[in-house]
């Protein structure tokens, strides 16, 4: 095999076993924001929901407030 088909595989393999957390958004988010997020599905165009899900999902996992950032004596922590 060549280099670039010994990298191909390598890639893929490392993709095969790790690509939840690269293509799902909501691989590592809480279960009870996933449930919150279902519940705004209604509201939106039955065509579009499940690319506006992944959009918010994306959007929260980008910006979510982990407490070990703020410390759990700041205001943000309770919220």
């Amino acid at each position: 095999m060549g280099i670039f088909s010994d990298l191909d595989k390598k890639l893929t393999d490392n993709r095969y076993e790790h690509g939840s957390q690269l293509t799902d958004p909501s691989a590592d988010l809480p279960r009870r924001v996933k449930e919150r997020v279902d519940l705004l599905m209604p509201f939106i165009q039955p065509e579009a929901r499940e690319a506006v899900r992944l959009q918010i999902l994306g959007i929260i996992h980008e910006h979510i407030l982990d407490e070990t950032e703020i410390g759990p004596g700041e205001p943000a922590a309770k919220e």
